[in-house]
């Protein structure tokens, strides 16, 4: 709970996420149909990705495999493009972030954690890439990818950000945090 002079701002802190027009998430291809693929994204619903959506170039569906493309069980980074009164989620490629992932593990954290996780500016995140090694993209639905040299370490710092996300001075405290885990890798 926020106050703020004579209103009262309340953020849940656990919780389904739910879809919203222009947020990058991460996803995985569940079925390919004849012209889309169907994405789940840790949601109640799931998403459409188009071919239209998917790439700039001509396919013929007649000729060209989708799974070309995608195929099921391909982790990605998508966009929602667009959400229905009726929670169709239409899904897009078309941004410089989308893109399919290889490699590296997602792990799940709660959507509301997400902006403490990324920090202000991505002040948060951008530690734990160069303390680690890693790369690490979070999606807006609570989905991380993470792969990299010490992606053991990132997992236990995003958990650690996640459980101690409503804490004052917790950049500080993580810088230090990942820096002594560091040190005792080191030792052994």
């Amino acid at each position: 709970v926020h106050y703020s002079g004579q209103e009262v701002e309340v953020r849940p802190m656990s919780g389904r996420y739910m879809p919203s027009e222009g947020d990058t998430i991460i996803g995985e291809i569940t079925r390919v149909s004849y012209s889309r693929w169907t994405v789940e994204f840790n949601s109640a619903y799931e998403g459409s990705l188009n071919i239209a959506d998917a790439t700039d170039e001509y396919v013929d569906l007649d000729e060209d495999d989708l799974t070309d493309f995608y195929e099921v069980g391909d982790a990605v980074v998508i966009k929602v493009d667009s959400v229905s009164e009726s929670m169709d989620v239409d899904l897009s490629m078309k941004d410089r972030r989308c893109k399919k992932l290889s490699g590296g593990r997602v792990i799940e954290i709660a959507p509301a954690k997400v902006p403490r996780v990324i920090g202000k500016g991505g002040t948060m995140v951008q530690q734990v890439n160069d303390r680690t090694d890693c790369n690490i993209i979070v999606g807006q639905n609570g989905q991380v990818w993470i792969k990299g040299d010490h992606a053991n370490l990132a997992v236990r710092a995003i958990k650690k950000i996640e459980r101690e996300a409503h804490t004052q001075g917790l950049t500080d405290r993580m810088a230090e945090w990942l820096d002594e885990q560091l040190e005792k890798e080191g030792d052994r």
